[in-house]
């Protein structure tokens, strides 16, 4: 364990990207885009949210979907690389000021990205098709921030060091904009979307695991083996068997396939994959129940940092 820390400390040492160096400074809610859904944002873990929002599901509205910029201040780099970062809250509750993900933020604009945490369409009837349709509205939105982020010349990003991140319905999202058919090189010609250089899966899933044969786009996962939200290999999210209120999983979404599946699938595809399976049986590692970061946060911190500096050198 010690040649292994001592190692990591080596590591970071030598690698850019991993060590602080910047005071940071932040946008707030720069509006990227205009969407019809049903709101961007909501409070998780809070009494009476999900009774709240019911009655707002009868109409769609025109939304201003929103983001916050990390900036690494007095920062003369000719480009800079970017995390887009996205929250969980199973695409009905969450928001961009999430602490583990502002958190997150902060710490890689302090070395030198450009780290940014989006708002987008949350809200569903309690449907496959319209849990289907909400997965799809959240990555058009991510795609529209980073389309966004990409024309904002004065944040000099570097088209080729984008990276992604999230946690639960977010880490779903960074895997969707790495692995898709648009993220494909076609017959000789470039791919229609952005090329994502690594992912920081955070307890996230997929519905196919064949989409991991679009990109070869690196990942780093974290999880539970004990996670009561989201399967670790393959399973429903949920694992509810139907007694009291709670209707089973299996009716209102499709089978997903874990950090483990992902892993070990990108693992045959030769894909450059890390996996790490945290011991606690919880779902969100990175916060504890008294709200505060708890040593995961760190962990996972430390790791993409490492993790997302390999891949750029």
């Amino acid at each position: 364990m010690l040649s292994l820390m001592s190692a990591l400390v080596s590591l970071l040492a030598v690698l850019p990207y991993t060590t602080p160096e910047y005071a940071v400074e932040v946008e707030r809610d720069v509006v990227y885009v205009q969407a019809e859904g049903y709101w961007t944002h909501a409070p998780v873990g809070e009494k009476g949210t999900v009774r709240r929002l019911i009655p707002e599901l009868r109409r769609t509205r025109t939304l201003d979907l929103d983001m916050d910029i990390y900036l690494p201040a007095a920062d003369s780099s000719a480009s800079r690389p970017l995390l887009l970062m996205m929250h969980g809250g199973s695409f009905f509750v969450g928001h961009k000021e999430e602490k583990g993900q502002a958190g997150w933020c902060e710490y890689f604009a302090s070395l030198g990205y450009v780290a940014v945490s989006i708002n987008y369409r949350l809200g569903f009837q309690p449907t496959k098709k319209d849990l289907t349709a909400a997965e799809k509205r959240a990555l058009e939105d991510a795609d529209a921030a980073l389309d966004y982020l990409l024309s904002r010349r004065d944040l000099r990003i570097d088209p080729e060091r984008i990276f992604a991140a999230g946690t639960s319905a977010g880490a779903m999202l960074s895997l969707g904009l790495a692995f898709r058919p648009e993220a494909a090189p076609r017959d000789g010609h470039p791919a229609e979307r952005p090329h994502i250089r690594a992912v920081g899966n955070l307890w996230g899933s997929v519905h196919d695991l064949k989409v991991l044969e679009y990109s070869d786009t690196a990942i780093l996962s974290f999880q539970s083996p004990d996670d009561p939200v989201m399967p670790y290999g393959r399973g429903y999210p949920f694992r509810t068997g139907g007694k009291g209120i709670h209707p089973p999983s299996q009716w209102f979404s499709e089978v997903m396939y874990g950090t483990q599946a992902v892993h070990e699938r990108a693992l045959q595809l030769g894909l450059r994959a890390e996996h790490h399976a945290c011991a606690e049986p919880r779902h969100r590692l990175h916060i504890g129940d008294d709200g505060q970061y708890t040593p995961r946060f760190y962990e996972i911190r430390d790791r993409m940092a490492a993790f997302f500096a390999e891949e750029m050198k």
